[in-house]
């Protein structure tokens, strides 16, 4: 079994790393903050979860299907949030502006996922990317003050050529991804 996700990748700008800097810097040592090393800044557009090895060509194939009427596009970042309540917080996160292409992508995936046997995402299609995960904060009052203070309209604006299939693997609690397949976007 493979724990599986697709996704866009990130390579975060200089801004992308100023801002997470400073939203990191809040953190003290009291906080139980997990935060998402710059190298493995992705979007995620479905999670998978654990898959037998021997789906992947069916992925594989269904990613091909949903993408085959996308074009490349421009995915806008900005805006720093939180899933969870100001009082618990549990995944802090920087948002991509929702965009009719991003909502189909994400659609057509939802739709070639769904044919394979994996569960539907009910909810609000929320396009993010994680920054960290967070089990505690000690002193919530400055960190959300860090927060306000780091809200801004543009983070990097980020290429869209193509979509991955990642393979997650988890190696002492610190998680590692592997490609395990690429479908390229219309030119």
């Amino acid at each position: 079994m493979k724990r599986l996700f697709i996704a866009i990748d990130i390579i975060p700008s200089s801004s992308f790393l100023d801002v997470y800097a400073k939203i990191k810097s809040v953190s003290t040592k009291l906080d139980k903050i997990n935060w998402v090393k710059p190298d493995l800044i992705h979007a995620t557009l479905k999670f998978l979860g654990e898959t037998p090895e021997e789906k992947i060509p069916s992925i594989m194939e269904g990613m091909n299907v949903a993408a085959s009427n996308i074009p490349s596009f421009s995915m806008r970042i900005g805006t720093v949030g939180a899933f969870g309540s100001r009082y618990q917080p549990r995944v802090l996160w920087f948002g991509i502006q929702k965009t009719q292409i991003i909502e189909q992508l994400h659609n057509q995936l939802q739709k070639e996922m769904r044919k394979l046997n994996f569960k539907y995402d009910f909810g609000n299609f929320v396009p993010h990317i994680t920054i960290a995960r967070i089990n505690r904060i000690d002193d919530k009052q400055r960190f959300w003050k860090t927060i306000e203070a780091s809200q801004t309209s543009f983070i990097q604006e980020v290429e869209v050529r193509k979509i991955i299939l990642y393979e997650s693997i988890l190696k002492t609690n610190i998680p590692v991804y592997q490609k395990a397949g690429e479908i390229s976007l219309l030119s």
